[in-house]
């Protein structure tokens, strides 16, 4: 019987979705990589990509550095529920228009933030941030 006690806890946490409560903090870029512009995947720590990410309630602010020069910030509104993460830009640095959406796959595990974005079943981005506050 405990077994049964443990294998129904066991499937109800980890069937728990994440809320957007659970994605905010501070969190820095630990790995990944995104296709550039020849449709070639760059490995963020080819280039030296650095970035840290900002979540209130409702809100997103990144700030990305590529060695000791800046490379990339935005900011706007956030979702996060369901397995799914997507940022709605307001401001940024990189010629989108507010109102511009990027959606990930994303999953929370302890310390760590998984995210992929894809474009037409092709994986474009993979990030992996780690909470440091």
């Amino acid at each position: 019987m405990k077994f049964f006690i443990h294998i129904f806890f066991g499937v109800c946490f980890f069937s728990v979705s994440a809320h957007s409560t659970d994605v905010e903090g501070v969190w820095e870029l630990v790995s990944g990589e995104y296709k550039n512009e020849h449709g070639e995947m760059i490995a963020y720590d080819e280039i030296g990509l650095r970035s840290l990410k900002i979540i209130s309630g409702s809100h997103f602010s990144f700030t990305s550095m590529k060695g000791d020069d800046f490379w990339a910030s935005g900011s706007g509104t956030y979702s996060f529920n369901e397995g799914r993460y997507v940022e709605e830009l307001k401001f940024n640095s990189f010629g989108e228009k507010p109102g511009a959406q990027f959606s990930f796959s994303a999953e929370l595990d302890g310390e760590y933030w998984r995210n992929a974005r894809w474009d037409d079943g092709e994986r474009v981005e993979f990030e992996v941030w780690k909470r440091v506050d």
